[in-house]
């Protein structure tokens, strides 16, 4: 079927030409299945589970269209990661000129009015759920619901917030479509019957993707004569310059970020001696910019830049997401010809190359020691292999160091079935979020109605019998009831103020429980160190994964504990029960956030610590929310605990107290305001009264006239 045939469904000649600018012009076989089986012309919900690449966001995209043109209702498209989010809103407020298209993500207070105002949006999980909780009114407006990545429902994170969202939606907004997208998984059939879905399910790849195991410098396809390798170079460094040779490009998958890095740093040497002059004055270019994005570069900025340099990068979480883009961006232009990432590029971005390696196999599983990764992980790596525009084929390669392992790679990746997708809703922390937020928003008044929700479910639907969840159900709530969050009249169960306030917070019950009790504790004492407070907040579960501690860690941490005379608002438990890593785990990032509000910057913090830059902003968005979350529970609590705002504005700039009024200049950072204090200006009235030749002697003349700009602007208009 050719493009031209969409006319036949109402679809706009404009959107046929806006695809035929992208290269497309037929459909492919899955596609044009999806369309045959009424996709676009009937009423219906359907799962499209397809390998990566093989067109489903097309399909949504038509999908899209039709719901907007003929003025139905809104779309609302659910993603799982904000990268991912920010991908796809870019794509559609290009690709929608003519409709309003909208972003949210982040901000977990919030029901975001502005919302009812725009045609299509693209949400995340955690946020759609967070703006239910808040009753957004424009809820019944939506008729097409897209679900990205829905085999995402195995996933111990995220997959119990999407199937309860999913849940949500087919309550409140019955009239909706559900257009579910999905990576080949075993058991397809039992998530389309539980969307009442029309399945589509398909093997077709555009690309042909060969796999094959590299075993003594000789790559073995399975379908395909091999390649004989460099012998005196280490196996990544064969298979790089392979492919370079090539004139291709290539991503390997690693188990950690030590390994992603030092990997990335090896393969520079490699690929240096394949680039042209031009490429190399791009790639300095690049290099420059991500060490341009912090005010003082750490040396994890420094090795990056020069891994850039020499046409390789490694991408893992540690890195800020403006670092990460220029990666991405980088290698999707071709000038990056290597990057080595961890798995959580996997569910990322779309990072097209022409071969994907995975190297590391095994990974490290807290309580389980070393185990091989699931099969459903490698498909999702190697799905990247083969571009549809650039290459006729690609290539996917595992690294065997054994005749027997290289039979153990072939049984389990090559030849191995995706493992099945099962629910993981039944674990008392999730039900905890959730049986709050369903009380506090009236879906469910009783025992009886959370039993016929909770049918709604995936897991409803896999378990059936209601008993293996009604205990824990039932635990839930006796704890609800004794923290104050709910109340029980008759059997039926109303949210209290405070309930209602920790829902749409979208905190964990437990942690609001904790919180109040801190609160109720700081209000007792005369003075509070900020370091107690910010190890209320790092002590969460929010606040997961804990920091390792590595054996200096555990002693120095102890020795603080030992030595310093301070009054916690969390006493510290004995060396000898079980939560005492966990709180040494706590007071090493409550550290951490005190260095930062001392004006110690990130290399300092990643030298101390040993915590990179982008898990440190990461926590410190966190923390944000946390703190954040602490002052709404004092106003509800009628406590005046003035340090909190304070600190929540110190977190966010990194400063001393001394210099909050110059931060909140726009364009003074924590480095600009430190100078401009040590030259006297030490608050906005001196700078009132300052010449603007003065000022600029300190910070530059652009930046001088920007703060006398502000500073003489009424009161409110500064920012």
């Amino acid at each position: 079927m050719e493009i031209n045939a969409l006319e036949n469904f109402s679809i706009p000649e404009f959107f046929i030409e806006k695809f035929k600018k992208e290269n497309i012009f037929r459909f492919y076989p899955p596609q044009e299945e999806a369309i045959r089986k009424g996709l676009l012309d009937k009423e219906e919900n359907f799962l499209l589970a397809f390998p990566t690449a093989s067109g489903k966001t097309l399909l949504a995209s038509l999908l899209a269209i039709k719901t907007l043109i003929q003025k139905l209702g809104k779309v609302v498209y659910i993603v799982p990661l904000v990268a991912l989010a920010n991908e796809k809103y870019l794509y559609y407020k290009n690709f929608f000129s003519n409709f309003k298209v909208a972003l949210s993500v982040g901000d977990m207070d919030s029901s975001e009015p502005w919302l009812a105002n725009y045609d299509f949006i693209v949400v995340t999980t955690e946020k759609l759920d967070s703006l239910i909780r808040h009753g957004m009114d424009w809820i019944s407006q939506i008729k097409l619901i897209i679900v990205d990545e829905v085999h995402l429902l195995n996933d111990t994170s995220r997959g119990p917030t999407l199937e309860i969202v999913i849940a949500q939606l087919r309550r409140l907004s019955p009239q909706a479509r559900i257009l579910a997208l999905s990576a080949t998984v075993s058991n397809s059939e039992e998530i389309s019957q539980w969307l009442n879905a029309e399945l589509i399910k398909s093997d077709f790849r555009p690309v042909k993707l060969y796999e094959g195991i590299l075993s003594n410098s000789l790559i073995n396809f399975v379908e395909k004569e091999g390649y004989f390798l460099n012998a005196e170079i280490s196996a990544e460094e064969a298979i790089t310059e392979h492919t370079l040779k090539m004139k291709k490009q290539i991503l390997f998958f690693v188990a950690s970020r030590r390994n992603a890095e030092s990997l990335a740093e090896r393969l520079g040497k490699v690929i240096s001696s394949f680039l042209s002059l031009q490429e190399k004055e791009f790639l300095q270019k690049l290099g420059k910019e991500v060490l341009s994005i912090l005010e003082t570069p750490t040396h994890q900025c420094r090795r990056l830049a020069k891994c850039i340099k020499e046409g390789a990068a490694f991408h893992h979480a540690g890195l800020l997401s403006r670092q990460r883009k220029i990666i991405e961006d980088g290698f999707r232009q071709g000038y990056l010809k290597v990057v080595v990432a961890t798995p959580t590029l996997a569910l990322g971005v779309n990072l097209p190359c022409f071969r994907v390696v995975v190297r590391d196999v095994k990974r490290y599983y807290p309580g389980l020691g070393s185990e091989y990764i699931p099969t459903m992980e490698y498909k999702q790596f190697i799905g990247r292999a083969g571009r549809p525009q650039y290459d006729e084929f690609g290539e996917a390669i595992l690294i065997s160091r054994s005749e027997r392992e290289k039979e153990e790679l072939m049984r389990r990746y090559i030849f191995g079935e995706p493992e099945e997708i099962n629910s993981k809703l039944a674990q008392e922390e999730v039900l905890r979020m959730h049986l709050l937020s369903l009380i506090s928003g009236g879906f469910c008044r009783c025992l009886g109605d959370l039993e016929e929700f909770f049918k709604l479910t995936f897991f409803g639907f896999q378990y059936q019998d209601m008993r293996l969840l009604r205990g824990k159900v039932e635990t839930v709530l006796r704890d609800l009831l004794d923290w104050g969050f709910i109340v029980s009249e008759d059997k039926f169960y109303k949210a209290t103020q405070l309930g209602r306030r920790i829902s749409q917070l979208y905190l964990d019950p437990h942690t609001g429980y904790e919180f109040i009790n801190a609160l109720k504790k700081m209000t007792k004492r005369k003075e509070i160190s900020e370091l107690a407070i910010l190890l209320v907040i790092s002590l969460s579960r929010e606040m997961s994964p804990p920091l390792m501690l590595s054996e200096d860690d555990f002693y120095n941490l102890s020795e603080f504990l030992n030595k310093k005379d301070i009054l916690f608002v969390n006493e510290p438990p004995s060396m000898w029960e079980d939560n005492y890593e966990e709180f040494l785990s706590a007071l090493k990032l409550a550290l951490v956030f005190e260095a930062w509000i001392n004006e110690e910057d990130e290399e300092a913090i990643l030298d101390k610590f040993r915590l990179t830059p982008g898990e440190f902003h990461a926590k410190r968005e966190i923390g944000d929310w946390l703190i954040y979350s602490l002052e709404e529970l004092s106003k509800i609590l009628k406590l005046n605990i003035q340090e909190l705002r304070k600190l929540r504005i110190r977190l966010h700039y990194g400063v001393r107290e001394e210099l909050l009024g110059l931060v909140n200049l726009r364009e003074i950072g924590r480095k600009r305001a430190r100078r401009l204090f040590k030259a006297g200006f030490k608050n906005i009235s001196l700078l009132r009264k300052a010449e603007e030749k003065a000022i600029a002697r300190i910070v530059g003349p652009s930046i001088a006239h920007l703060i006398k700009e502000q500073i003489f602007l009424p009161s409110g208009d500064k920012k």
